[in-house]
């Protein structure tokens, strides 16, 4: 196996919330609750998961953007919570992010050639007079041709594929070793999805990056993903390869999600059909013992006392339910 390059350990991050009348009430939410996860040298992982699961917090940890309240997050085997300053200006050059919103996550008041050069200038990257030419090679690199048309250009005279070719662009212009992917793909047009998922993709292979592609559409992840992770209310409830978690699925809320997701493959859908339960329960008070039970058609009494752990289903496929090896099977 590769170099690991981002390692998570037992991640836990806590919210105080209020509630009841006139928010006097606090409770916690365990937004991610002990998580583990390892990402390795030119390695794409999907997290996966609806909304609330934890998974744009949990990427917003591993970017140091969000503090934990337990485990660590291990950057060349170092926790990023107690990097120097000057490990920590490494840390920012090699870890970069691409957001869902390229309109929000560019400065409106900075042209396209301003948002590049500005993290060259910061990190001291190469010397001035240098990065113009390197700036048109990167905007060339990402599908704005010819780049001299785009350098002075500001965000509102782009197109929203065009935009996020540019925020892919500022990411990789520090030449990082990892790139975190938040729904990057989301917020465009279905015919700029391949486009952009398909830079991606080149880009990876080029730079030998590795990739967190945080994700809901689990079309998308099977084609840019080598491995995926499922997470509800805040846990990792499988973890494996993406053929052998689309074929089979060894946790029912997996079975879930590939059962409510179009398919390109007449049949698949149907093959892994199992209707869910009920509505979400709220993360102020999941549910005891697997969270997943209260909407499981597969629930019985073991599942509301006793919490699942990750149990091995085959070489580097592991699923945290009672059940998993039926669900697999089945």
């Amino acid at each position: 196996m590769a170099n690991e390059t981002i390692s998570v350990e037992g991640a836990t991050v806590n919210f105080t919330v209020r509630q009841g009348l006139f928010n006097r009430g606090k409770r916690e939410v365990h937004a991610v609750d002990n998580v583990s996860l390892v990402l390795h040298e030119n390695e794409t992982v999907a997290l996966v998961g609806e909304s609330g699961s934890g998974k744009t917090t949990l990427g917003l940890s591993i970017l140091g953007l969000r503090e934990l309240s337990g485990g660590h997050v291990l950057w060349r085997s170092e926790s990023i919570a107690t990097l120097s300053p000057q490990q920590r200006r490494a840390f920012r050059r090699d870890v970069q992010v691409v957001f869902q919103d390229p309109y929000a996550s560019l400065n409106p008041k900075q042209t396209i050639s301003e948002a590049l050069r500005r993290p060259l200038k910061l990190h001291k990257a190469m010397p001035r007079s240098e990065m113009d030419a390197y700036i048109e090679q990167l905007l060339d690199k990402v599908g704005l041709r010819p780049a001299g048309l785009y350098m002075h250009r500001f965000p509102h005279e782009l197109s929203g594929g065009q935009r996020q070719r540019v925020a892919i662009a500022r990411a990789l212009v520090l030449k990082p070793r990892v790139l975190v992917a938040d729904e990057p793909v989301s917020a465009l047009d279905v015919s700029i999805r391949t486009q952009i998922l398909n830079l991606l993709k080149e880009m990876k292979a080029e730079l030998n990056l590795s990739m967190l592609f945080l994700s809901h559409d689990l079309g998308v992840v099977r084609f840019i993903a080598d491995r995926v992770a499922v997470m509800y209310l805040g846990k990792i409830v499988e973890i494996g390869p993406v053929e052998t978690l689309f074929s089979e699925p060894g946790h029912p809320y997996s079975r879930v999600l590939l059962s409510s997701a179009p398919s390109v493959k007449p049949g698949e859908a149907n093959r892994f059909s199992m209707e869910v339960m009920g509505e979400p329960p709220k993360p102020t008070s999941p549910p005891s013992g697997c969270r997943f039970r209260t909407r499981c058609p597969l629930a019985f009494d073991k599942c509301t006392t006793v919490e699942p752990p990750l149990v091995n289903l085959k070489p580097g496929h592991f699923a945290a339910c009672h059940l998993a090896a039926e669900v697999a099977s089945a």
